[in-house]
């Protein structure tokens, strides 16, 4: 008998278990690479049918990032039951044997990202998806957080010290006498970035693959920063004002002309130059809950504007009318962007 928290087979085959594993099977479903409309029917349907089943999808969406190196073509293929064959024929093999292959392989991964996750939730200040806080620290400088962030203050042994575990921090140094002999440090998971009289952005960047470590950014608008790789003390790189780099645990990538409408978000606002739809929606949706997907039939569309972040259905809507693009809401957490239907001529 099926029920609500079941697809209808033809849909989505037989998808079972509490909602944890459920939503872990939807995960492998929509990985795949080979999803059909009646499966996204299905999948939009099961989730509305219970809290439990928005709530487990936002937490296993979280490590979406992490298992993007996954081959699409082998688990589609281990989907259909197409990968082997047994003496009576294909050997089906089951969605659960393909969620232990794709643990199993991101196991390190996987405690690893839990413990920064853990590392974040307990952190001395963190702010909400689509929330900025601002505040002065203890020198007199000032911190800005930007959306879903978090970030440990350690001011002591002559240091003045913040490890950022998650999102971005944007931070003006104070130059007041008596920290004046305190050096002014932004750790990240990749290394360590020393600020020298400055306003500057750090940004903790997921990694782009399972297999990949991540990286952070610095986004330097006055004065200048000194980045130390965790593995390469040698390998130091100095940025100056207007520029930025990207560094992961080894090296210091090449310093580049910064963006200057980057900072924009410690206004509140996401400022757009030609810039591609799939890379404007990637980030606006760093300040909303849930999953924003955009085809990549839209995705390369140029787009031009200054866009309220604490409103992200204004901004949707109000792309929604100046380009040729559909915004599908299956859900509060499912959000996809399309390609509009365009109209037969003579069709009102």
């Amino acid at each position: 008998m099926l029920s609500a928290a079941t697809p209808h087979p033809d849909a989505a085959d037989d998808v079972t278990g509490d909602a944890l594993d459920q939503a872990l099977q939807w995960f492998v479903i929509l990985a795949s690479g080979e999803v059909t409309p009646a499966q996204r029917q299905a999948f939009a349907t099961w989730l509305v049918a219970n809290p439990a089943h928005a709530r487990q999808w936002e937490a296993v969406s979280r490590f979406q990032g992490m298992l993007q190196g996954m081959p699409s073509q082998a688990a589609g293929q281990a989907l259909r039951g197409r990968g082997a064959r047994g003496p009576r024929g294909p050997v089906r093999t089951s969605r659960r044997q393909v969620l232990a292959l794709l643990l199993v392989a991101g196991t390190g991964a996987l405690c690893y990202d839990r413990r920064h996750a853990y590392l974040a939730l307990t952190a001395d200040q963190r702010s909400a998806i689509g929330e900025r806080r601002e505040m002065l620290l203890p020198d007199g400088s000032r911190l800005v957080l930007d959306s879903d962030s978090a970030v440990d203050i350690r001011f002591a042994d002559g240091l003045r010290r913040l490890v950022l575990r998650r999102g971005a921090i944007m931070v003006e140094t104070a130059h007041l006498a008596a920290w004046a002999e305190q050096p002014f440090y932004v750790d990240t998971a990749q290394g360590r970035v020393q600020a020298l009289g400055t306003r500057f952005v750090v940004r903790q960047e997921a990694s782009p693959g399972w297999r990949q470590a991540g990286r952070s950014r610095v986004e330097v608008m006055a004065g200048a920063v000194r980045i130390t790789p965790a593995r390469n003390a040698v390998g130091s790189a100095l940025v100056g004002q207007g520029q930025q780099a990207v560094f992961d645990d080894v090296t210091v990538g090449a310093v580049a002309a910064l963006d200057p409408n980057a900072q924009a978000w410690t206004q509140g606002m996401l400022i757009a130059r030609e810039r591609p739809l799939g890379d404007l929606l990637a980030e606006l949706g760093r300040y909303r809950p849930g999953l924003l997907q955009v085809d990549d039939a839209v995705a390369q569309i140029p787009v031009n504007g200054v866009f309220p972040l604490e409103d992200t259905d204004r901004v949707l809507a109000a792309l929604e009318h100046a380009f040729p693009i559909r915004i599908q809401r299956h859900t509060r957490y499912w959000t996809r962007v399309v390609a509009a239907v365009q109209k037969k001529s003579g069709q009102p």
